[in-house]
């Protein structure tokens, strides 16, 4: 194995780590809210596009609430 592919190889088990760390976080948080989670054996792929869900949830809210706060403090 070449020395190009020892360093992909570290980023892609570095970036599959940050998304099964973030995925347990939101599905606690899916437990709390009492939406159904991901199951046990979830595959890193599906992992993956929960957090990606659950980040584009957050975007949204941000999005949204700071324009309605920015819309009710001109009316």
């Amino acid at each position: 194995m070449s020395r190009r592919e020892d360093t992909n190889a570290e980023r892609h088990g570095a970036g599959e780590k940050i998304f099964h760390t973030l995925a347990k976080f939101f599905n606690g948080l899916h437990w709390a809210v009492g939406i159904t989670t991901l199951p046990a054996t979830a595959t890193p792929r599906e992992e993956r596009s929960f957090v990606l869900m659950w980040l584009g949830i957050i975007v949204f809210m941000i999005v949204f609430f700071t324009i309605f706060i920015y819309l009710l403090g001109r009316f």
